[in-house]
């Protein structure tokens, strides 16, 4: 895996799919998506404007979510300075997004299952399919969910450094991905995906139905290409965590996540981390 160079960012930028496929490290920029606190309610609009986006102040080792800003200012009709960042070191001139819930839904329930099934519910699709009856678990009769089919993603192309200069955003890759090129795209995107946001952490939790409509959930982006949403309380949690080096994988990524990581949840956080700089 190779590390980023020092030289000046220059369009065309690359996509962040061209850069994970040459192993190239991608990082948050510092002081960008991270700051973002993003509540994704029943009530939100999927208007920026009066979404309830806002930006933590940024401390001296993580962002405080106690202390927040506007994402939009009403009074000055403006954005918050962190709109323009780019989202990455490298820039990238796109960027796949998806919900981690949701793609890892029909795993979560079969996983759910897997001991109430008849004969259990084996690794591979074929075995699989063997716990499955029309509609349900042949083992305790609960219908499987709704999961979407196919690729649930939503692509996000960048705007940033077009008409700065000469040449900026120009020909292949054009502008580098800003905070905003980023929130405009995926937050209406989001909200559109609630319900079957709140059935896929429903089930992950280890219920057979979602969440209850009126759950507050909040958007984490510890991953800019897998987005995660938290219950509100489990959000500020582990927004006021202070991760230590001694911290295991599981403890960084959140409890839900923990539980499908078998073995390897329990390790130390620097165990798991390759030489150089950690992938975000």
């Amino acid at each position: 895996m190779t590390s980023p160079t020092n030289d000046p960012p220059q369009p065309p930028y690359p996509t962040h799919a061209a850069l994970e496929a040459a192993k190239q490290f991608v990082s948050h920029t510092p002081n960008g998506l991270k700051l973002l606190f993003w509540p994704l309610n029943a009530d939100t609009s999927p208007a920026l404007e009066t979404s309830g986006l806002a930006v933590m102040a940024a401390g001296p080792k993580h962002p405080d979510p106690d202390v927040r800003t506007p994402y939009y200012d009403a009074a000055a009709g403006a954005w918050h300075p962190v709109s323009q960042r780019p989202i990455s070191e490298p820039r990238v001139s796109e960027i796949v997004v998806r919900s981690w819930d949701v793609s890892d839904w029909a795993r979560s329930w079969s996983e759910l299952h897997r001991e109430c099934a008849d004969g259990g519910f084996e690794v591979s699709a074929a075995e699989r399919g063997e716990g499955w009856v029309e509609g349900g678990c042949r083992g305790c009769g609960a219908v499987r969910p709704p999961v979407p089919e196919g690729d649930v993603s939503v692509v996000v192309r960048g705007t940033g450094g077009v008409g700065e200069g000469e040449g900026e955003g120009e020909g292949e890759g054009g502008g580098y991905v800003t905070v905003h090129d980023y929130v405009s795209t995926v937050h209406p995107w989001l909200v559109g995906l609630r319900g079957d946001i709140l059935g896929a952490v429903g089930t992950t939790s280890g219920n057979n139905a979602p969440l209850p409509a009126q759950t507050e959930l909040m958007v984490s982006c510890r991953l800019m290409d897998k987005l995660r949403a938290e219950e509100r309380e489990d959000w500020f949690r582990n927004a006021r965590k202070k991760p230590s080096p001694g911290s295991s994988l599981g403890e960084l990524l959140g409890p839900r996540v923990e539980a499908h990581l078998g073995p390897f949840a329990g390790l130390p956080s620097f165990m798991l981390q390759p030489k150089g700089p950690r992938r975000e």
